[in-house]
This record gives structure tokens, sequence and C-alpha cells, in this order.
């Protein structure tokens, strides 16, 4: 309607010596210009939202990546950039602000997203575009960790986005990290572990094992029990995941760390977050 709208206008505006030597130049510049319009559409169409991933976005990246992760990843390192895999990265939300912050602040990101969910592959990459961040976030791959995978997505109630639902992952391909063997400075996954099956927390720590480097780190954020329990709001939190998935459920912080250790990572510490969530970082022998 817009195109015909400007046409029309030109068309009208013809009768003077100016306008209608234009004229042939806009019919020229039309396809251009509507093109671009539903390039940008299709992007904005593509982008997912997460309220939780808003609420919690500068927490973390204030109370643990920028003021302790980065620093000590910085004073060792042999690499010229930060080197980041974010696991379960769902619609995109931390990807384009961990790296946007980090990049303000001077740091040279190589930012690697992942998740088996198609369309939080698609929204991260549309945040990616939109945002101007394609030199420092690498198109969003689609690994599935474990024989079940898990996605941020799920959070929210995204249950048609449960990439575990069918044991393969909506759209999601077999976790093949060979080539990034030792290759990472920082492993993140955040608010996967509790809803996705415990497959999927196998595969996060043995895929975290292979490709951080020496001395890397990995960080886990989310609702844990310590010693079998935890605070109330989090153990009625752990009945309705399990209501709707009995794979689910808030899990044991000493069974999150026995499976790290497993793999080669060494259990560093844990952060209190707001809303009885905790950071857990790990360190890579």
């Amino acid at each position: 309607q817009m195109a015909k709208l400007l046409s029309s206008f030109f068309i009208v505006q013809a009768t003077t010596s100016s306008a209608a030597a234009f004229l042939p130049k806009f019919r020229r510049l039309t396809p251009l210009l509507f093109n671009k319009m539903s390039s940008s559409s299709s992007q904005i169409a593509a982008i997912l939202e997460s309220p939780s991933a808003e609420r919690n976005k500068g927490p973390i990246y204030d109370m643990v990546l920028g003021s302790k992760v980065f620093p000590t990843l910085m004073e060792n390192n042999d690499n010229d950039k930060i080197r980041v895999l974010e696991l379960a990265a769902g619609c995109g939300v931390h990807s384009t602000y961990f790296a946007s912050t980090a990049l303000a602040e001077g740091m040279s990101i190589e930012w690697h997203p992942s998740d088996p969910d198609l369309e939080a592959r698609l929204s991260i990459d549309a945040r990616v575009e939109r945002d101007n961040l394609a030199d420092s976030i690498r198109p969003a791959n689609g690994w599935v960790l474990g024989k079940a995978g898990g996605t941020a997505c799920n959070d929210g109630h995204r249950d048609k986005g449960d990439a575990g639902a069918n044991n393969s992952g909506v759209g999601g391909i077999e976790a093949d990290y060979s080539q990034y063997h030792n290759y990472f400075d920082l492993v993140t996954c955040i608010n996967m572990i509790h809803i996705a099956p415990w497959e999927a927390t196998i595969g996060l720590m043995k895929c975290a094992g292979k490709t951080l480097r020496k001395g890397g780190m990995l960080l886990c954020y989310g609702p844990y029990k310590i010693g079998g329990t935890a605070v109330e709001s989090n153990l009625n939190f752990d009945r309705s995941l399990k209501s709707r998935d009995s794979r689910w459920g808030v899990r044991n912080l000493e069974d999150v760390i026995e499976v790290a250790k497993k793999e080669g990572l060494t259990f560093d510490s844990y952060i209190e977050m707001p809303a009885n969530n905790l950071s857990v970082l790990f360190r890579k022998d």
C-alpha cells in the first residue's frame, strides 16, 4: 500500500519537469526500498522474547562475568580475545547483551551461541544482525547435548520449544565439537539444567570438559538444591517443573558438581544471585 501511495504521489507530481525526470529513478529504486523493508520485517518476526533473560542479564554480567570471570580469564589468556561458547542460548538476549557489553568495555570477544531449538537459533541470528554484532558473534549452531538436548527456551513455559520432547531436539543436530577441543576460555549455560532431562546436564559437562582450554571456566546459572533442600519458593518451583515434565526439576548442586568432576572440571565457587538463583563456577584442570 505504501508503494502505491508513493507511486501515485510522484505520478501526480510528474506535471513538473523535475518530478518527471525523477520518476524513472524512483521506479528503479522502489524494489530496493521494499526488499529492504521486507528483510527488516522478517528479521523482526524471527526475534523471540524472554522476560527471565531480560531480568537476569544485568545481574549475571555485573555480579559474575564483568566482575570476576572475564578479569580472571584475561589474566591467563594467551589469545588476543576471549572465546565463549554459550550452550542453551535461548532466544539470544544473553548473547547480544553480554557480547555488546564486553565490547563496550574494550574486550575482544568471539562468541559462539548454541541451541538445539531451530526457532531459538533464528532468533539469535536475527538479534545479532539487528544489533550489528556479526563480527563478534558467530551464527548459532544446533548442538544437542547428550541424548535429550536442552534449550533455555523452555524457560517461561515455552513447552512447544522443548528440545528434549523427541530426544533429538527441534531442528537440532548431534553435537560435534571435535574442531573446538581445548578452544574456549569460557562456557556458559544459563537456565537449562533444571528445565531439561538429566542427560542434558551430562552432555553439558562432556562438552565443557572437551572444549574448554586448561584453566578455562564454566558458568552454570539457575536454581539449585544444596544438601537436598532449598528455599520454599524453589521447592515449589521444583514441584511445578516435575508436573510439566517428570524429567525436569531443581537439581542437587552436589550431583552437578560430581558429574562435572568426571569430565575434568573442578568446582570453584558459587555466587548467590537475585530470585534465589546461583551462579556456579567450575574450572578446567
